[in-house]
């Protein structure tokens, strides 16, 4: 791995938890610095922050969550998480509407592969 690389992995580990704490306290505070945890797309599917331990209930029993998908690095899931209509997005468009909900999201070239893999594994297994 490249020093660069290092440098970049160093520094998103040493900046996850002091954002997760802002990111919590913008979701408590109410008025414009208000954000919420996450957005529903329609009645299947919601958006958002990967949930945290203490929302596994509230997400099950009263927005019917029964999976969660996630492209988080590992540190970041560690300690806090729990281990009909279909859009058919290609990943590009699944980004651009990822994008007009939450538009702080950045969505890294890197994680785009990932999509893109697990888009033609889901594709494929769909077409046997």
């Amino acid at each position: 791995m490249a020093a660069s690389a290092w440098i970049q992995a160093g520094l998103a580990r040493a900046l996850f938890y002091p954002t997760l704490l802002y990111t919590v306290f913008r979701g408590k505070v109410r008025g414009p610095a208000h954000r919420d945890w996450y957005h529903r797309i329609d009645h299947t599917v919601l958006l958002g922050a990967l949930p945290l331990r203490g929302m596994t209930h509230k997400l099950i029993q009263e927005e019917n969550v029964r999976g969660v998908i996630t492209m988080n690095e590992e540190y970041e899931t560690r300690f806090l998480c729990n281990s009909s209509k279909v859009h058919n997005y290609s990943p590009e468009e699944a980004v651009r509407a990822i994008s007009k909900i939450r538009s702080h999201i950045y969505v890294r070239p890197g994680q785009l592969e990932i999509l893109k893999e697990f888009h033609k594994e889901i594709s494929t297994r769909a077409a046997r």
